[in-house]
This record gives C-alpha cells, sequence and structure tokens, in this order.
C-alpha cells in the first residue's frame, strides 16, 4: 500500500514539473485581416487584440462605492478593446436600367451591412439608383455606426466622428459626380437612423429628405442647427419596448430645429415589414416629383410578400453584450 501511494506521488510530481514548462495558454487570436471590396473601393479592417479583462477582480464588499468604479473602469476598458474599425467604408451602388436619376443613401441596423436595405429600397425606389453603406464600426463582432456602451447609451466621441467621416465620404462622391446630393433621399434603419439623425443635427446642410426607422436620438448634447429645407418621416413600431419611448424625444428635436416632421407608428416591434414599405411610399407620394409613385395592387401585393420575409437585424433585441453584462455586474 505505501508503494502505491509514494508511486502515485512521485507521478502527481512528475506531471506538475511537466505541466510548469508547457507554454501559456493563448487568452485571444485575432481573425484572420479580410479586404472588401466594394465598387472598386478596398476596405481593410484594422482589427485589435480582443484581450477583455476579469470584471471585478480583485474587488472586495467592504467598500461597495470603490468595488462599483473599480468596476465602471473595467466596463470602459472592454468597450474599447472590443472595437475595432475599418479605415474606409465599404459601400455599393444598385443601379436599374432607365433609372429616375433619384439616389437613396441606405444605413442598416445593428449587425447588417451595405445590402441589408436593399430589398426594402427596391420595393419603395424601383426606378432609383440605391447606395448601400457599411457602417465603419465592427464592436464585439456586430457592424455599426458608431461606439455604444449600452443599448441606450452611446459613445459621445465616437457618433460625432463617424457623422464627420459619413459626411466627408458623401461629399467626395458628390464632387466625383458619382451622386447628385440635391436628389437624394437618405433611409436610415435603428442604429444607422441613429447616425443619420445625429449626422442631421450635426451637419444640417447635407440631408435634405430622410426616413427614420426604429430610431432614437443619440448626441447627450445637441448644437443649434437650421433644418428648414429638411422633410422628415420618422416610423416608430408601437410594440418596439426598447426605443418606441424615445422616438417623440427625436421627433421634437427634429421640429425644434426646423424640420417638417411627420411621425407615424406601426403595428410591429423593431423589425421593419411591408407596413414599413406601404407607409413610406404613401409619404413619398406628397413629396412632389421626386416621390415614390402609387403602387397598383399587384404590386402591393408582392411588396407585402417579399417585405414579410426581409431579416432585418434589429438593435434592441439583440443579445447582451460582453460589456452590457459586465455593466449589470457592476450594478448588483
Amino acid at each position: 500500500m505505501v508503494n502505491k501511494l509514494f508511486s502515485f506521488s512521485a507521478s502527481a510530481t512528475v506531471a506538475a514539473m511537466l505541466i510548469s514548462f508547457l507554454p501559456q495558454a493563448v487568452l485571444a487570436q485575432e481573425a484572420p485581416s479580410r479586404a472588401e471590396t466594394a465598387s472598386g473601393n478596398a476596405a481593410f479592417m484594422k482589427k485589435s487584440d480582443i484581450m477583455t479583462p476579469a470584471t471585478g477582480a480583485g474587488l472586495t464588499m467592504r467598500n461597495p462605492k470603490a468595488d462599483a468604479a473599480e468596476a465602471a473602469k473595467d466596463v470602459s476598458k472592454v468597450v474599447k478593446e472590443a472595437i475595432s474599425r475599418s479605415q474606409k467604408f465599404v459601400y455599393h451602388f444598385t443601379k436599374p436600367e432607365n433609372g429616375s436619376g433619384e439616389t437613396i443613401v441606405l444605413l442598416h441596423g445593428s449587425g447588417g451591412n451595405e445590402t441589408s436595405l436593399v430589398p426594402f429600397a427596391q420595393e419603395v425606389w424601383p426606378r432609383a439608383t440605391l447606395l448601400g453603406i457599411r457602417g465603419r464600426v465592427l464592436q464585439e463582432g456586430r457592424t455599426r455606426w458608431y461606439a455604444r456602451i449600452t443599448p441606450v447609451k452611446f459613445d459621445q466621441k465616437d457618433v460625432r466622428n463617424e457623422a464627420d467621416a459619413f459626411v466627408s465620404f458623401l461629399t467626395k462622391l458628390s464632387e466625383d459626380d458619382q451622386i447628385d446630393l440635391s436628389r437624394t433621399t437618405f433611409v436610415g434603419y435603428s442604429n444607422g437612423a441613429n447616425l443619420l439623425a445625429a449626422t442631421m443635427i450635426l451637419h444640417p446642410d447635407l440631408v435634405k429628405k430622410a426616413v427614420l426607422m426604429r430610431s432614437m436620438p443619440v448626441l447627450d448634447q445637441t448644437p443649434a442647427a437650421n433644418l428648414s429645407k429638411a422633410k422628415v418621416l420618422v416610423v416608430t413600431g408601437a410594440d418596439d419596448k426598447m426605443y418606441a419611448p424615445f422616438a417623440p424625444a427625436l421627433s421634437d428635436l427634429l421640429r425644434t430645429s426646423g424640420a417638417k416632421v411627420d411621425a407615424r407608428v406601426v403595428k410591429a416591434g423593431h423589425m421593419i415589414g411591408a407596413k414599413d414599405v406601404s407607409l413610406v411610399t404613401a409619404w413619398l407620394s406628397g413629396q412632389g416629383p421626386d416621390g415614390a409613385p402609387a403602387m397598383s395592387q399587384a404590386v402591393t401585393a408582392k411588396v407585402k410578400d417579399k417585405t414579410d420575409k426581409l431579416k432585418a437585424l434589429p438593435e434592441a433585441q439583440e443579445p447582451a453584450t460582453q460589456s452590457e453584462q459586465a455593466l449589470e455586474q457592476s450594478k448588483k
């Protein structure tokens, strides 16, 4: 019996010595970089190593306030380290035969890309040129237009920086005669609509006509802006429990800035579908010669069939991110 115990103890000691010489485990590995092109424009994502700190490590229960402050710092660190950003906007033009000359700029929701809103837009603007643009931010695996801290709290500096970059990008396209900003309608959904609304406040001369679906105000401080030449349709989902309560504040902000705002509510959640197509089409039909024509019954039926199958990616219903989970832990 003694021999067996000695043998087991010796084996355990040798195993421990061998393990101590093994290389340390890889904590995070950078995903292979990928070059993506759109309309001849290459965009390379700049990846950073994502090293997630163990939130709460080293905290004690002796000083809850100090513990909470330390946890908040960890949350901020998680948010910063979980973000990468491309240097250029990935974009894609969809041009129909016998086009109307109008351009529709599409800004996707969280997790979407430059083609996410194309099926929706093609039903409303069948003869327009569609310009789908992808947000430059990649946060915890999801494409976005700016960094967020929680679903309803956003990185203010990043919102402003990305709005500036978006305007510079569109201005360059206009200077290169790729789009005519005087005949352009902007369409944003969720995260994209939020960036679009912020851009209108920060750069009031750019957008003259906009459709904002499932949106909310994201700027904590808003400068004075003259939007007297802008026409805006704000579409809110009645069952969008997280974002619907914020929609009136956005409409009021735009109206206070001088925009002509038509705020509507559809019987839907955060997802967009046939009701949104019908509402946007009806609104555009009263906006003058550049508005969309009224749809026939046959086209309406086709729209319903297609839009019911749209797989828009909702920002409000996405699972809690790592940083949000850390924030919740800091409150406990």
